[in-house]
């Protein structure tokens, strides 16, 4: 049984990212409260997209008895570990809430137009109050941990049974999961993102969402496992075979991003709906639109052409590169759908990234604890067979 060996100089290296986090989110509320809770926030979505992504993405090979999987699907497994944190760290946003989500603000709005601002705010409070904002955030933990949680649970008991039982439950399991899955994370997204402006709304928000969620999970998955790999953790039971699929899964969904993300656009351009058009009007003014435009050239341009050729999926340097961009990409999409709210104009985002640094600290000392408790790769699997023998 092969387990991940950390070193005392990564825990240290996490440790000094998580206190650099502290500091930046302490300096930053201090500050300015209003910052600090926006990019508290902002990189916590970021992480639960993480956490939330590698149980998807487990439920999504079992459901399609994916085979060439087997052997690196215990990677995105181990994001799983994540959202104990992150059920803990949900805490804190509690507390920050209202200094960043106007509907749970008790001043009514001023300026012109307060007094109908104040009356839609007052019509969405059937949906938009925090009772209701608890559970449901409440029901996706719950999920995760009694559903997607189990696909994890049954495949590392399976490591020592062998139990090919436990198999056809990860298919039921699966079944179940991606369903309920879908709506609470659209649910969950809607609250923490698109209800920072309470009067947008757009109805692929989510679904545009779940895009970021599975590209991120997609691109930290070939970053720790190219990075294990170049360890000697997988040997020959992962090759350039398995760095291909998931650079194609990859390159998949950085279309299915762009597609999703051009239709809204698109759609609300189109439509000229004042109620639409604010969200994108905000978040093309005052210089944001260069933010906007980076998205465009980091997160589909640079990726599609660099991930178009076979070769460049099969080259794990070239690979591992596009993932960090991807990363970068999609920290930065999220940065642009919840910092225009905060300013109208762009800024440095020092404490931001100072932020992330700390979730990133934490976030790799999960990861890595798992990792090194349990088999870097299923063992009993019934399927790692075809795995050792992926070719294309």
């Amino acid at each position: 049984m092969k387990t991940l060996n950390v070193s005392t100089k990564f825990k240290n290296i996490c440790g000094a990212f998580i206190a650099i986090g502290v500091l930046s989110f302490a300096v930053a509320y201090f500050r300015d409260p209003n910052r600090a809770w926006h990019g508290y926030i902002m990189n916590y979505y970021f992480f639960l997209c993480l956490g939330l992504g590698g149980c998807f993405f487990s439920a999504t090979q079992h459901l399609t008895n994916a085979g060439w999987s087997a052997t690196v699907r215990r990677i995105p497994e181990s994001f799983y570990s994540w959202l104990p944190a992150a059920a803990i760290l949900f805490l804190p946003v509690l507390f920050g809430s209202s200094h960043v989500y106007e509907w749970l603000q008790h001043h009514a709005p001023h300026g012109e137009g307060g007094e109908h601002h104040a009356q839609l705010l007052h019509m969405k409070q059937a949906y938009l109050n925090l009772p209701f904002f608890i559970i449901r955030v409440a029901l996706l933990f719950a999920v995760w941990y009694f559903v997607g949680g189990k696909l994890i649970r049954n495949s590392l008991k399976q490591d020592q049974t062998g139990d090919i039982e436990l198999t056809r439950q990860n298919v039921k399991y699966s079944a179940i999961f991606i369903p309920l899955f879908a709506l609470l994370f659209t649910f969950v997204s809607v609250d923490l993102i698109m209800s920072l402006d309470p009067l947008w709304y757009s109805t692929m928000f989510g679904v545009r969402c779940f895009a970021t969620l599975f590209l991120t999970t997609l691109a930290m998955t070939n970053v720790v496992l190219i990075k294990m790999k170049r360890l000697g953790y997988f040997g020959n039971t992962v090759n350039e075979n398995h760095i291909q699929n998931t650079g194609l899964l990859m390159f998949a969904f950085v279309v299915f991003y762009a597609y999703i993300a051009f239709c809204e656009f698109m759609l609300i351009w189109y439509a000229n709906m004042p109620e639409e058009t604010s969200y994108y009007l905000k978040r093309y003014e005052g210089g944001w639109c260069i933010v906007a435009y980076s998205i465009i050239f980091l997160k589909f341009v640079v990726p599609f052409l660099g991930l178009l050729p076979r070769e460049a999926k099969r080259d794990a340097n070239r690979n591992i590169k596009f993932a960090y961009l991807i990363l970068v990409a999609n920290w930065i999409d999220i940065f642009w759908m919840v910092m225009p709210n905060y300013s109208a104009k762009p800024f440095v985002p020092v404490f931001e990234i100072g932020i992330f640094l700390g979730f990133l600290g934490l976030f790799g000392l999960q990861v890595t604890n798992f990792l090194s408790r349990n088999p870097i790769q299923p063992q009993k699997d019934p399927r790692v067979h075809e795995a050792l023998h992926l070719h294309q």
